[in-house]
């Protein structure tokens, strides 16, 4: 299931059976002092495992590479900012190695949320499209799975990326580090959304399954219409 793990033989099975890989993509950004710092990058990698090991596929270590951070918003610290240029060309050239081994579908799933990161991911994706139709690239904010059942994801720091964080690594959120009462000013704290305090595990977890349960049909339905275009065009040689 993880790239780096594959020997070659299970990963030409994979290939064979299942060509279907998962790219998790963030930064090293701050999230507040309660939270590590790679939160960003390390929820999307863990719900990526998940969805690998419902549908099948492949799991690429994570990419720590984020564009419109906090650091250039109010400059936060302890934070890495990376150029749109440097996003666009390390992902279209993702795209296009995994396509080269054989490949038909990729899924970015995106830990990181900055709007022009997302664009920037996106027109890549798109570019991968446009010069390849016997494959696919679809990118996602990992919160996006549970919108289509209405369920609201995706903040900053806040209640949902932290609960997500719990669930997974509790060993890396410190709520203790936060105010005991009152405000929790955006400027100062660097979180928006719901108040991180009201975080938990089974909230995070809630959050985890529902993005299973909602991506996989999705994918499952790509990957047999890629997978079809890939046979009928061995066939036709």
């Amino acid at each position: 299931m993880k790239y780096e793990e594959c020997l070659p033989h299970r990963l030409d099975k994979i290939i064979e059976e299942c060509p279907f890989a998962i790219i998790p993509w963030g930064a090293h950004e701050w999230h507040g002092p309660h939270n590590a710092l790679g939160l960003d990058t390390l929820k999307a990698y863990y719900m990526a495992l998940d969805l690998c090991d419902e549908v099948g596929g492949v799991v690429l270590p994570p990419v720590y590479c984020g564009y419109q951070t906090m650091k250039p918003w109010r400059g936060f610290r302890l934070t890495l900012e990376f150029t749109r240029e440097t996003v666009y060309s390390l992902l279209l050239q993702h795209l296009e190695q995994l396509y080269d081994e054989g490949f038909v579908l990729m899924l970015v799933l995106m830990g990181h949320y900055g709007n022009k990161h997302v664009e920037t991911i996106q027109e890549a994706t798109q570019r991968f499209n446009d010069c390849h139709n016997k494959a696919r690239a679809v990118a996602w904010q990992d919160y996006l799975p549970a919108g289509w059942v209405n369920v609201r994801g995706g903040d900053h720091a806040g209640k949902n990326e932290t609960s997500l964080l719990m669930h997974y690594r509790p060993d890396l959120v410190d709520l203790s580090q936060l105010p005991a009462d009152g405000e929790i000013a955006p400027e100062i704290y660097g979180i928006s959304g719901d108040d991180p305090r009201e975080a938990t595990a089974e909230h995070g977890k809630m959050l985890a399954e529902l993005f299973v349960e909602q991506a996989a049909p999705k994918i499952r339905e790509m990957l047999a219409e890629v997978m079809e275009l890939r046979d009928n065009s061995q066939g036709q040689l």
